[in-house]
């Protein structure tokens, strides 16, 4: 009684006259309905939607619940719920006169919501899709058309910025789900939004591009909102929804003749491909954020950047262009190229210091279809030589416009295979000399550093290897300027320019190795840069020449850490870079380097209980053991016991039922190792032992990932020896079942999560020795067969709750049947 007269004094508070009031109760009448509705609270539904049709604040009141509560909790059991409000939301959208702006929004958004519950269902209810979807889109595509027609209005209580951008982000959600029912209105909407492009260029760049304009002042108050909070909304949201959705559709078959014919491009693709590369060209916005961040130029330029923009949103268009239609992409954009070039080079006889923004968007939107353009380069489909002349060679000569020149040294780099290599010798020579200079421009340096790494690996070794010192001293110095956010580019060009020369790596050894180590002190938290680190670190070990220097810098640096830290993510680390170090050396190890790792390695990971630092343990064995098992088991400590007795020792301490799985993940991947290199150097007794160890924690197994982990040991002894594999488990004795049982049950119920490749095909070739023996032992077990279909799991999203009370039921069948479904299906 006390909840129900909470609820209703909330509920009154949506029609306050506060406006505050009424947002506050808003939300708390949607997590309210979370928990009360429908068993408590019935009504809630039929209450809001009345609301719906009162005055404007109560309406939108009713619409902030919606919208909160079907983004929180609402899903495809509340289709019928969804289905009523529709109708109702449509009312207030269409109806300009009647209702606000802002509810008018807040409309569109919460069917946006709606229209995502519903295209989640469309392959599970597609029966009630197909109904009910074609009548919602033959109501709502006429106003959504019409708006998106409208000529964009910014300002204030006039601006249509954010209902446009609502019914964008509508369309989108509707395409990714429901593509097939939207068929039928795609050339419309195409035509509607291209026609926006095309309307909205101009302003665009006088607004944001070149806000130095004459006409700047006027397009900005064209392409802004402001609310009456104080709060502003640009046209990008709303450019950056236009793009994703031709994205979108330009994936879809039924969509292909709108943008080719044969394979050659229609009207619509090249002016589409002219349009953006207007669109592509960097704002002022992005020009101060990189001036004042350098961080900022990093992660824009990264392929995963985190930050979205305009400029992202066009470049995500031309990729999806590019791999729905390259050939016809290439002769757009070759078109669309030239008719740039030919701008920027008039605004450069001009004078105009905007020319260089045109020259590199056009480097950049060529560089996003790099791979269609280089075969198209080399079938003269697309001419390179008129860009080098009046795009690259222009920028790369304008120190006053970095970010410009920059932009000329990532280019030419991606494309140096295809240009003449005169152009590309002497691009390498400006980047050495680039990356090594301090009194470059940071934007400048680094874009020669991104170039480096692709100068290197794809070109030639006698192109790069005159410069090659240079470019290790360059990156050397410039790595320790660089913290954990840009570092990486530097440590990936250097990790390619090792593998040039063996020679010019080794004569460099002393400062690669003390900047490797550098980097590894400072960030070995710092997951990606410890994996930069420990390629490199691999890559020096492989190096006969650098390899036993290497590693007299290192061990003792790496052995202090993981023995005297009391970090733990330090001591994992350290395990991570000997395991490093060990995977680049050639097998077996040379000698002392087995004597020098493996004592201190096992004392480490002997004593820790952190998970981390066992799992990076177990890998480190997993390679120690594959490069150096004879000199493991030659291996003896003070009281004689051997090293392979120690490894033993430690997969038997995981294997304990007080160790976790998660801590034991990787002992399957160095049983397996063993099974592969040690069976000839340990006594049979040893062996079954261990057999029996990992049999008796598999029999306990609760994690389906880690039963997995442990099935490629077995598999490994099973195509080894098959019938000593069936007569050691056989007599493997636990409790009720035999081992035989636990681990044919175990590896029929897991097989299909069994990770990677080889992996899988040992247990392929594990299970085909077992059935081919034909031993009655097998033919005897009955196993989990498949699920029997009833009215409570068919074609249902199964909840905890319901799988609790109405568990799954299998049949039974006989192991070689099992296993000839599974190889079958493999």
């Amino acid at each position: 009684e006390t909840k129900a007269q909470v609820r209703q004094k909330v509920f009154e508070l949506l029609t306050s006259n506060n406006s505050r009031l009424r947002s506050a109760a808003a939300a708390v009448v949607a997590s309210m309905a979370v928990y009360d509705w429908p068993d408590e609270w019935p009504q809630l539904f039929s209450q809001l939607t009345g609301l719906l049709h009162g005055g404007q604040e109560q309406t939108l009141s009713a619409l902030s619940v919606f919208s909160e509560w079907i983004n929180g909790d609402m899903s495809e059991k509340q289709l019928d719920h969804i289905g009523l409000l529709i109708p109702d939301l449509h009312l207030i959208f269409a109806n300009g006169n009647k209702h606000s702006a802002k509810a008018r929004v807040m409309a569109v958004g919460v069917f946006s919501d709606c229209i995502e519950i519903i295209s989640n269902m469309s392959t599970v209810r597609r029966e009630f899709v197909d109904a009910h979807v074609p009548p919602i889109l033959e109501k709502w595509m006429e106003p959504i058309l019409a708006i998106l027609r409208e000529p964009v209005v910014g300002g204030g209580d006039q601006s249509n910025i954010p209902l446009k951008a609502e019914c964008i982000k509508a369309l989108v959600r509707a395409t990714v789900g429901l593509q097939r029912h939207l068929r039928p209105y795609g050339a419309s909407i195409l035509e509607t939004l291209w026609r926006q492009i095309q309307d909205l260029q101009e302003p665009y760049l006088h607004a944001f591009v070149y806000s130095e304009s004459e006409h700047s002042e006027s397009a900005t108050n064209m392409l802004v909102h402001c609310s009456e909070d104080g709060d502003t909304q640009t046209v990008d949201g709303y450019l950056c929804g236009i793009f994703e959705w031709i994205s979108i559709t330009a994936e879809s078959r039924s969509a292909r003749s709108l943008f080719v014919a044969g394979n050659k491009p229609t009207s619509l693709m090249r002016g589409l491909t002219e349009n953006i590369l207007c669109y592509i060209q960097i704002t002022t916005e992005i020009l101060a954020d990189w001036a004042d961040d350098l961080e900022l130029f990093v992660a824009d330029e990264e392929e995963e950047g985190y930050r979205f923009s305009v400029r992202v949103s066009a470049q995500d268009l031309v990729q999806a262009l590019a791999t729905a239609f390259p050939q016809a992409l290439v002769v757009s954009l070759s078109d669309a190229a030239q008719a740039q070039s030919a701008v920027a080079s008039r605004r450069r006889q001009d004078q105009d210091d905007s020319w260089w923004l045109a020259s590199e968007a056009v480097l950049c939107t060529i560089d996003v279809a790099a791979s269609e353009i280089k075969n198209a380069a080399q079938g003269g489909v697309f001419d390179l030589s008129n860009i080098l002349d009046i795009d690259v060679w222009p920028l790369a000569q304008s120190p006053r416009f970095p970010f410009g020149q920059g932009r000329a040294f990532v280019f030419v780099s991606s494309f140096a295979q295809a240009l003449p290599p005169e152009v590309a010798t002497a691009f390498v020579s400006a980047a050495a000399v680039a990356v090594a200079d301090p009194q470059l421009h940071p934007g400048v340096r680094l874009s020669a550093v991104r170039a480096t790494t692709k100068f290197c690996r794809h070109l030639p070794p006698t192109q790069v290897k005159p410069h090659l010192g240079s470019f290790i001293r360059g990156l050397a110095s410039i790595i320790a300027q660089l913290n954990e956010n840009s570092a990486h580019i530097a440590l990936d060009a250097l990790h390619a320019a090792l593998r040039v020369d063996p020679g010019v790596t080794a004569s460099l050894e002393p400062l690669i190795g003390e900047v490797v180590m550098d980097v590894w002190r400072r960030y070995h938290a710092d997951v990606l840069l410890n994996s930069l680190v420990v390629d490199i670190i691999e890559d020096l070990a492989a190096n006969p020449h650098a390899r036993d220097a290497f590693a007299r810098r290192a061990l003792p640096t790496i052995g202090s850490a993981i023995s005297h830290a009391d970090d733990t993510i330090i001591i994992a680390s350290g395990i991570d870079m000997l395991c490093g170090l060990i995977k680049g050396m050639p097998s077996p190890m040379p000698e002392g380097y087995t004597d020098a790792i493996f004592p201190s390695l096992m004392r480490v990971i002997s004593i820790s209980s952190d998970s981390e630092v066992q799992q990076c343990g177990q890998l480190c064995l997993k390679s120690l053991v594959q490069k150096d098992a004879v000199r493991l088991s030659q291996w003896r400590d003070e009281h004689g016991t051997s090293g392979l007795e120690f490894i033993f020792g430690f997969v038997a301490e995981l294997m304990s039922p007080e160790k976790s799985e998660s801590a034991a993940l990787f002992v399957g991947d160095l049983a397996c190792k063993i099974a592969q290199r040690c069976t000839a150097l340990v006594s049979g007794e040893t062996l079954a032992t261990l057999v029996r160890t990992i049999t008796v924690r598999l029999a306990t197994a609760r994690m389906s990932s880690f039963s997995a982990s442990l099935l490629p040991f077995y598999a490994q002894l099973s195509v080894r020896h098959p019938d000593a594999f069936i007569d050691l488990l056989s007599r493997i004795d636990l409790e009720s079942r035999s081992g035989l049982h636990v681990v044919l049950s175990a590896w029929l119920a897991n097989y299909l999560d069994v990770q990677g490749y080889y992996s899988r095909k040992v247990s392929a070739v594990g299970l085909m020795r077992l059935f081919a023996l034909g031993d009655a032992r097998i033919k005897s077990f009955m196993v989990q067969g498949d699920l029997i279909s009833n009215r409570a799991n068919c074609d249902k999203i199964i909840t905890r709750s319901m799988s609790r009370t109405n568990p799954d039921q299998y049949t039974t069948i006989p192991a070689p049947a099992k296993i000839v479904k599974l190889l079958l299906a493999e």
